[in-house]
């Protein structure tokens, strides 16, 4: 932190990208806004990038959608700013059940550094003893970890989930459709949110508007890991899922946060700085 502190203080630097805590992204990104010459920070500070799964498509595909799941929230280790931190799905769909069976006997799971080891014990150990929590699986601050949460607790604002980093997430069981909206509310942005439903379904319809407003990627009947470097991909949201919901750190626009447009207007082209003048032949021969 003490180094990152001093770089980012550095007259030198013009621009500083993060990833990490909300608590340390956000630090940085009050040092880099009050710099007697403020530079842009690119941070990503936590995301919890729900999954809502609705009455018909628990019905038609728990199973499928349970391992699918555990696929997706243990893939590398957990260890992905698109990790699934929390799935919704209908009270008594058992695709809770279906995770943690798709996961088998969890064992130890090697996390990148001591530091997220101790955190990713204390954040399972934070969610376990939460109201009404139950562990499906794993639940030892080492393996990988599945735990049930009555949609209640979460309205009731008993328990505010957090991002825990790592192979570990919620299911949220809910009882009502109804529920689905005031708990997307209480999660908060993130860089992506998933919807599983079946063709004409009105309640994967009514939530599109509001996740829009949520999130920086809407992914239907798949899953937020796996991300490819492409024009498609967008990679930010609101804050706290990023400081800049414009430009990620994964996609073909992610360069764009290091550069800083320049136009020369009416110049001659012997004036011209020589990259420019390729550039501008290049176009002109394309053409």
């Amino acid at each position: 932190m003490e180094a990152g502190v001093t770089a980012l203080r550095d007259p030198r630097i013009k621009a500083c990208g993060f990833t990490g805590s909300v608590t340390g992204g956000r630090a940085l990104f009050d040092i880099a806004s009050s710099r007697p010459d403020p530079i842009p920070f690119y941070g990503e500070l936590g995301s919890l990038n729900p999954v809502y799964v609705t009455p018909a498509a628990a019905a038609a595909r728990a199973a499928e959608i349970g391992a699918g799941f555990a696929a997706s929230l243990t893939f590398r280790g957990g260890q992905l700013c698109t990790k699934p931190g929390v799935l919704l799905a209908p009270e008594g769909s058992g695709i809770a059940a279906a995770a943690a069976s798709a996961i088998g006997q969890p064992g130890p799971v090697a996390l990148l550094t001591p530091r997220i080891t101790q955190a990713f014990r204390e954040g399972t150990e934070r969610l376990a003893g939460l109201p009404g929590a139950k562990v499906e699986t794993g639940g030892d601050g080492a393996s990988p970890t599945v735990l049930t949460l009555p949609a209640a607790a979460v309205l009731d604002g008993s328990a505010q989930l957090e991002e825990c980093f790592g192979p570990a997430a919620v299911v949220v069981e809910y009882d009502d459709d109804a529920q689905l909206g005031a708990i997307a509310d209480r999660l908060g942005p993130s860089l992506t949110a998933t919807v599983h439903g079946e063709p004409g379904d009105t309640v994967a319809a009514g939530l599109v508007p509001q996740l829009a407003s949520l999130v920086g990627r809407l992914i239907w009947n798949g899953w937020p890991t796996g991300v490819s470097v492409t024009r498609a991909l967008h990679h930010g949201g609101p804050y706290p899922a990023t400081t800049a919901p414009t430009h990620g750190s994964i996609g073909a626009d992610a360069a764009d946060r290091w550069l800083r447009p320049v136009t020369y207007q009416n110049w001659p082209d012997e004036l011209l700085p020589a990259f420019v003048l390729t550039i501008v032949e290049g176009k002109r021969a394309a053409v």
